[in-house]
């Protein structure tokens, strides 16, 4: 098992946290011009020294006793590799966060880049000779990479390596003087508790009491958390002990021990507890929360009530009962969106409690995540009624599910309910509503919500009209859209590189693009990716097509825009009848080993003509990696072969796919819906091939064809006419309890018909 393999190699982990640096740095020429603002001197001095005509760094001093020495490790970065002797749990992976601000997370990426492309022994060494000068966001940056890079690895010597090089990192933090922050260390406890590594813990739990020694009560959450990973009921049986009802409140280190038992759902202890303490004596509203989430997801309503009503009748504990009353509704399993309003209501009324905003917001945030748009909207209104403040969290929750849903239509009843009621809106707000409108062709409200911004003390700006701007050109409506950038100017609103990017991209003449873009560089106006991928499209679009390849070459594109854009000219190519150069580009970028758009893949799949060959495709679908992407070029590929009578190779390629397409995250029947639709509609029509991937659906893949897929291999039969195989499908509804509709109803009378002329 892994787990023992952890243990077992304990000794390796202490082993390896003591190693010298080395005394060479990496490339920088992706830094070399570009500022760090909060950055070391040192450091950024570091990055844009050294480089020679080249582009290498030249190597440095080797570094005195007294800096940081950084573990010694393999240059190379396993790809794909990863250890665990069990999956750890989505929720964790989901609320990690390595860095706090923008500003770590610029050195992390700085760091991350140049380990994959350099090799982390010579990107860390570099850092390791201005140590002494480094501020505690990049030692952050450096924890937070050290353990990225252990947590996605298989091999298991690798991952300690790199958990060892983050513990001395943490160590020179706590010998600097600085804080360790939990942002920064909490993950690396997690990964330690869920692979079972109690001396390795201990040893992070001990550096980080000592540098920081206001997390020592903290850390009981972790501890707490060791011990239920372990199955040691006496060590959780003692810490629980400290948990008692006496004090004027819950201390720190109790409630950390509380939390970690709510996390892990520990029904005895958390059952016992209950019973003894205070719950107005809890001080932490995380805590409360999770508290009254647990005895909603397990339905210990009793309890519940109780805490709720002790709450109630506390000075402060009654600021808080809307909120719980709300977190209890909502948790409840099982539980359909109007019940949960329901129960919510009820509550509130016996306890005699005004529901909050931020109660609403949560009751809102449920039903848009319920895709109950429309009851949303409802408790929105009550909202309204009741005087409590719409705010612009609530608008962006419903405005998101409009949107999730297709629902378009219903931004209107939203903007309705901000002119009648008590709304404070953000800039956003209205620029997803605009956008909305634009989706349905509603032009004029667009419009009238711009001119609405001034009741909400709001200003324009070019991302709402860059919505408008681009609904008028997704419609074709080229003058409308031209007109939008003069409102725009006369707005007082500068255009920006979304706004030219769409003027650019929208262009069918060499000389219109030229225009556009050197108006663009004279408002001062900075080229941006999206901009050199409009010019590629444009040219492409208008036949320019080695104007198109000329953008590459531009010595104002930064280096790191190449790779992308070379997918986007694979992609231009491709859908403009240039299908061999983008095959050329694509075979040069595999050869090379840069990274290719999976949708430029997809494209070059897509735009084959029917002389195409079918190995050719293959090769490309299974240069597809991720599962989302691969499915659809895959199935690109079995309508290509449908519908160019290449379909002999479908079963083939389907059983050889078949442990990929039988995944449970995989959802192929929209997928299976197209492929009949294009066996229904290509002449001469392929019955078999229908009737042999209807009995591969059902008895390889094990799941029940939908509707579409039996109404058009109904459709193919009829065109067929093939009576006998009509009939075969026409028993398919039956034994999938499909109702007759009207399609299916007037193809099923076709077939009699049929059978009527064949008698006669």
């Amino acid at each position: 098992m892994v787990v023992s393999k952890a243990n077992k190699l304990s000794s390796v982990f202490i082993s390896r946290i003591k190693y010298s640096a080395q005394s060479s740095i990496p490339s920088a020429a992706t830094v070399k011009n570009r500022d760090i603002p909060g950055t070391s001197q040192a450091v950024k001095d570091l990055l844009r020294s050294k480089i020679s005509s080249s582009g290498t760094v030249s190597s440095l001093e080797k570094t005195d006793d007294n800096i940081l020495k950084i573990p010694s490790f393999n240059a190379k970065i396993p790809i794909d590799i990863s250890f665990r002797s069990k999956e750890l749990s989505r929720e964790r992976k989901e609320r990690r966060v390595y860095k706090k601000n923008a500003l770590s997370r610029r050195f992390a990426k700085i760091f991350r880049d140049s380990a994959h492309k350099l090799g982390t022994d010579a990107t860390f060494g570099a850092f390791d000779r201005v140590a002494k000068e480094m501020s505690v966001t990049e030692y952050n940056a450096m924890v937070g990479v050290y353990f990225e890079l252990a947590e996605k690895s298989h091999d298991l010597e690798y991952a300690l390596d790199h958990i060892g090089k983050a513990f001395e990192v943490l160590k020179t933090m706590r010998d600097r003087g600085f804080q360790i922050e939990e942002s920064v260390y909490g993950p690396v406890l997690e990964y330690l508790i869920d692979m079972d590594m109690v001396d390795e813990f201990r040893g992070f739990k001990d550096v980080i009491s000592e540098a920081s020694p206001g997390l020592v009560e903290r850390l009981g959450y972790y501890e707490m958390l060791l011990w239920i990973q372990l199955g040691d009921g006496e060590k959780v049986e003692e810490l629980c002990g400290d948990i008692d009802g006496n004090g004027d409140c819950l201390t720190l280190l109790q409630e950390s021990y509380l939390l970690a038992l709510c996390k892990k759902e520990q029904k005895d202890h958390l059952q016992r507890l209950f019973e003894i303490i205070d719950i107005t004596k809890v001080r932490s509203s995380d805590l409360l929360a999770n508290i009254f989430g647990y005895l909603s997801k397990f339905s210990l309503e009793s309890f519940a009530r109780k805490f709720l009503w002790e709450l109630r009748e506390s000075d402060e504990g009654v600021k808080n009962v809307s909120d719980l009353i709300s977190i209890y509704s909502t948790c409840t399993p099982n539980l359909t969106v109007e019940d949960t309003i329901l129960k919510f209501n009820k509550m509130h009324e016996e306890l005699n409690v005004m529901p909050s905003s931020t109660s609403y917001e949560k009751l809102v945030k449920y039903s848009c995540d319920s895709n109950e748009v429309v009851t949303a909207l409802d408790v929105v209104e009550k909202m309204g009624e009741a005087g409590v403040t719409i705010t612009a969290d609530i608008l962006h929750s419903l405005l998101h599910a409009i949107d999730e849903v297709l629902e378009f239509n219903l931004v209107r009843r939203i903007h309705s309910i901000m002119c009648t009621n008590s709304v404070k809106p953000s800039s956003e707000n209205f620029r997803s509503m605009i956008r909305l409108c634009t989706r349905i062709r509603d032009f004029e409200g667009a419009y009238n919500m711009l001119g609405n911004l001034k009741n909400f003390n709001l200003e324009p700006n070019s991302s709402m009209f860059n919505c408008i701007l681009a609904g008028y050109f997704r419609e074709k409506n080229v003058c409308s859209a031209l007109m939008v950038v003069k409102q725009m100017k006369e707005a007082g609103v500068k255009p920006d590189s979304i706004t030219y990017g769409y003027l650019i991209n929208n262009c069918n003449r060499e000389d219109t693009i030229t225009k556009y873009y050197n108006e663009m560089k004279q408002a001062g106006v900075q080229a941006t990716k999206r901009i050199y991928k409009s010019l590629i499209d444009a040219y492409a679009a208008s036949g320019q097509f080695e104007k198109a390849k000329q953008v590459l070459l531009d010595p104002d594109v930064p280096a790191r825009y190449q790779n992308e854009l070379k997918s986007e000219l694979i992609s231009a190519l491709a859908s403009h009848g240039k299908r061999a150069d983008a095959l050329i580009l694509y075979e040069e970028m595999k050869e090379t080993k840069c990274q290719v758009d999976p949708k430029s893949i997809i494209s070059l799949i897509e735009y084959c003509d029917s002389n195409g060959d079918l190995n050719t495709l293959v090769q490309l679908a299974d240069d597809l990696q991720d599962d989302h992407s691969w499915i659809d070029g895959f199935f690109r590929m079995i309508l290509f072969s449908v519908r160019n009578r290449k379909s002999s190779n479908v079963l083939d390629l389907l059983k050889r796919n078949e442990v990929r397409l039988s995944k449970k995250d995989i959802h192929v029947e929209y997928h299976f819906d197209e492929v009949f639709w294009a066996i229904a509609e290509t002449e001469p029509t392929d019955v078999k091939l229908g009737m042999d991937l209807l009995r591969y659906i059902k008895e390889e893949l094990g799941f029940v064809p939908s509707r579409k897929s039996l109404d058009f291999l109904l459709h193919a039969c009829v065109n067929a006419k093939d009576m006998k195989n009509g009939l075969l499908v026409w028993k398919e509804y039956q034994s999938a309890a499909l109702p007759c509709n009207v399609l299916s109803f007037l193809r099923q009378a076709s077939l009699v018909l049929l059978l009527a002329n064949m008698h006669v």
